[in-house]
């Protein structure tokens, strides 16, 4: 009977032998070797997609990359953003600490005189004249970055000297980094609006610009106490790309002088963004150096 029993259990062992063959036959060949090839797919897509982290790729790429894309915080910290000068100041009026126009003023009355705050201006033209934030670093130890697209312009900021951080380049008028053709003109420059005939002149020049957003992203600092924005007529395009869920600033001057068209949308943009107006009101005739000043509503 023993051997009887034995007999036919056999071929029920032998079957459960087979089963479990088979099934770490399969968690061998098939589990761990497609594990494998997806850690070794994505080993290889990292090492490709850092091959290829330059500055044709984030400007074909467009809309496919975030404004916070890791390639795009790498390419303008690398190429665009410049550290806070060592040198001793060097402005042609030293006297003068406080060139702005009165809007450095009103947003200084609307911060309490805010010591050791951070500002963005955008365009920064020579990094004195008619500065807006001048004061701000020299009597009141902010700290900031100053943005300004024409190379010529950008040139004289430097030899100021300033104790700021600084970028070559242009805001972007999209939602991600692009080249555009500048026209260069001192206090007037701007983005061209017709690349066809100016690229052909001999003041205009190809530059690189980057999301407002991203140049934040770049510094680690989405907390601003002042956005001085003035670039001759692209201001609403700029403001448009800003993610105001993901940055806290608490003043802006928009200059509205050269977009006149969108002065009445610029406002009512900024208010559903939870800002409201500074008077003096531009439309009522009395000007602050032909700007909106805005703060955020929670500013008291």
């Amino acid at each position: 009977m023993r051997r009887s029993t034995f007999a036919k259990g056999r071929p029920v062992a032998l079957m459960t032998v087979l089963s479990v063959g088979c099934t770490l036959f399969f968690f061998r060949y098939c589990y761990l070797e497609s594990s494998e090839l997806n850690i070794s797919n994505y080993i290889s897509q990292s090492l490709f997609q850092a091959s290829i982290c330059d500055i044709d790729y984030i400007n074909s790429a467009k809309s496919a990359l975030e404004q916070d894309d890791p390639c795009i915080l790498r390419i303008i910290r690398e190429k665009f953003l410049f550290p806070p000068s060592q040198n001793r100041l060097h402005l042609y009026d030293p006297r003068n600490h406080n060139p702005s126009q009165g809007q450095a003023d009103v947003i200084l009355d609307v911060l309490k005189d805010q010591k050791n705050g951070f500002f963005v201006e955008c365009g920064a033209l020579d990094g004195e004249l008619r500065s807006n934030t001048l004061y701000m670093e020299l009597d009141l130890e902010w700290q900031g970055v100053l943005i300004e697209g024409d190379p010529k312009n950008y040139k004289k900021v430097l030899e100021k000297n300033r104790r700021v951080w600084t970028v070559p380049a242009c805001l972007s008028t999209s939602p991600y980094p692009k080249t555009v053709v500048y026209n260069q003109a001192f206090n007037l420059g701007r983005i061209s609006q017709n690349e066809t005939i100016d690229e052909k002149r001999e003041e205009s020049v190809r530059v690189q610009c980057f999301p407002f957003f991203s140049i934040l992203s770049a510094l680690d600092q989405t907390q601003i106490d002042y956005f001085s924005l003035d670039i001759e007529g692209d201001e609403f395009t700029v403001l448009k790309t800003i993610p105001w869920d993901r940055v806290d600033i608490k003043t802006l001057s928009v200059e509205i002088a050269h977009d006149l068209e969108n002065k009445k949308i610029i406002r009512a943009y900024m208010e559903q963004k939870g800002y409201e107006i500074v008077a003096p009101y531009p439309e009522e005739g009395d000007t602050v150096g032909n700007d909106f000043i805005f703060k955020k509503r929670r500013i008291e």
